[in-house]
């Protein structure tokens, strides 16, 4: 036994026999039989493949170059190599063993969908379809590699090839549940925003009635209905519909539950929000899936917001009304009564769920564009306040992720996100007679910025957040609107929250808005404008 594996065979023993689990026990008596009659690639490739799977990825390597030593194009070995590299984020190097592997075994479907992600981190969108197309020509009827292909033509901004795609399919094919999402993807980047709506609803109907519950699907339409501005009619007779259905699974009716505590909160009807939340209190503690992840989130939230909701009395009628558009931080001001640029007010949330500056940056149609237009058009004139950004913000989402994902410098994707941003606001503004527009900023994170939300560089990352409030309040000025900073009012010396005003980890306190006219830069000409009569 030449000496090079009698050495690695000593380290991997030597790393196994102090926790010997089944896997561990099996691996050693492998090792044992190497000692006697020598390695195989098929031995070494099951070795790396077990050692990958117990996280020792640098013993895992060394015996795939055992492998591969023995015979260079064992797919297990390379199919372990790939999976390594691309998990340490050398995903160049990751993509030519894809290349490599398929090359040898074109039947590889999983390894055309490994390189198909790659590709997609490299926003390689023209190499991705190459491979996806490469896939299809052996797999044509896997709906999965179907609906990449759709998305991939739409970022490309084929919307309308992604369609004549999806229509060119088979029935069995062009109706499996995972191409509803591709369609409805697709029709809302060709702006056809109606016909994806029904196929939503059609798949969410279905979806409650169907013996497999599909709760991402439920949870889209949702979302959609929630996050319209004339659909809370349609939201209401939905929730009832789909709550005689799965009545014992406590996670569907805790989900249906979560929406309704939101539309309630819209609503301004605090008592309701508390009565539901003590109906489903089982609901957070359920195991954590990615499904529901989101929902729980705002389960605690708006709870805590009508916990910590105080009835107003003896207030002037008619008040105000402030329009609040965002994502979740339009919630934390709504139904509250502050002042506001000299005016007694009361806030109005109208919610988009998860929108994104970035959303609103990119090129062409989107439903994040559509929704927040359909709050646009149901309100008359008034002040407006906009409450998008934050997520954008997040140290695992959003331009922090973004630039390392696709090897862009942050300050200049940051630049071409806010100024996305605007540009989009002046195409949808003008002509609308609110009497003041207000931007707001970014708070100062409220959470701590390690474990699963360390960014790596955080400095780096709390200057981000600095400059990202920087490029608000500009674009802010340069349009004579004003801007609330939210963030000097959050923040310590260090960048983070100071706790002042948190109401959880991400969301201000609506007791902010008290005071939030002393945070508000003002913009004196629009200020000025504002006060000079129409006729004179």
């Amino acid at each position: 036994m030449p000496n090079q594996l009698h050495c690695l065979c000593w380290q991997t023993c030597a790393l196994l026999e102090p926790s010997p689990d089944q896997t561990a026990r099996a691996l050693l008596e492998v090792l044992e039989r190497i000692a006697v009659h020598g390695a195989t690639s098929a031995i070494a490739a099951d070795i790396a493949t077990a050692l990958r799977d117990r996280m020792q990825t640098d013993l895992a390597m060394r015996w795939v170059e055992v492998a591969l030593a023995i015979e260079t194009d064992h797919i297990q070995a390379l199919t372990v190599k790939a999976s390594i590299e691309s998990n340490r984020g050398d995903e160049m190097t990751a993509i030519a063993t894809y290349h490599q592997i398929l090359n040898i075994a074109p039947m590889q479907l999983q390894g055309y969908h490994e390189l198909c992600r790659l590709l997609k981190s490299q926003r390689n969108w023209n190499g991705a379809l190459a491979v996806i197309d490469a896939a299809l020509a052996i797999f044509p009827d896997i709906a999965a590699l179907c609906a990449e292909k759709s998305d991939l033509l739409c970022r490309l901004h084929r919307q309308e090839d992604a369609l004549l795609f999806l229509r060119t399919l088979p029935p069995t094919v062009r109706d499996s549940s995972c191409l509803k999402s591709a369609w409805v993807h697709a029709l809302n980047a060709a702006g056809q925003f109606e016909r994806a709506i029904g196929i939503l609803r059609a798949g969410a109907h279905r979806a409650v009635a169907s013996e497999e519950l599909d709760i991402p699907t439920i949870n889209q339409w949702l979302t959609e209905l929630i996050s319209s501005g004339n659909s809370k009619k349609q939201l209401h007779n939905d929730l009832a519909f789909f709550a005689k259905f799965w009545r014992l699974d406590r996670r569907y009716q805790g989900l249906l539950a979560c929406y309704a505590m939101l539309q309630a909160w819209l609503d301004g009807n605090v008592d309701t929000v508390m009565e539901i939340a003590g109906q489903h209190t089982d609901f957070e503690s359920l195991p954590d899936i990615d499904a529901d992840r989101a929902m729980r989130v705002f389960y605690r939230y708006v709870l805590q917001l009508a916990q910590t909701s105080t009835p107003c009395a003896s207030l002037p009628v008619p008040l105000v009304t402030l329009n609040v558009i965002g994502e979740s931080h339009c919630l934390s001001p709504a139904n509250s009564v502050f002042d506001w640029h000299g005016q007694l007010v009361q806030a109005r949330a109208r919610f988009v769920m998860g929108v994104q500056m970035h959303h609103l940056a990119k090129l062409g149609e989107n439903a994040y564009k559509q929704r927040l237009l359909s709050h646009l058009n149901d309100i008359d004139n008034g002040p407006l306040l906009l409450t998008i950004g934050e997520i954008d913000c997040r140290p695992v989402e959003g331009m922090w992720k973004a630039a390392v994902r696709t090897n862009t410098a942050l300050n200049d994707l940051m630049d071409l996100t806010v100024s996305g941003y605007f540009s989009f606001l002046d195409k949808v503004l003008p002509g609308r007679k609110f009497s003041s527009i207000t931007i707001q900023g970014i708070p100062a994170p409220g959470y701590d910025l390690t474990d699963r939300r360390n960014p790596g560089d955080k400095q780096g990352f709390i200057t981000m957040i600095r400059r990202a409030n920087s490029l608000l309040k500009a674009g802010a000025r340069s349009r004579q609107w004003h801007f609330l900073d939210i963030h000097a009012a959050t923040t310590k010396r260090d960048g983070l929250g100071n706790g002042l005003w948190h109401l959880d980890r991400y969301h201000l306190s609506p007791a902010f808005y008290q005071h939030a006219m002393k945070s508000m830069t003002v913009n004196t000409t629009a200020e000025a404008r504002r006060q000079v009569p129409d006729e004179m």
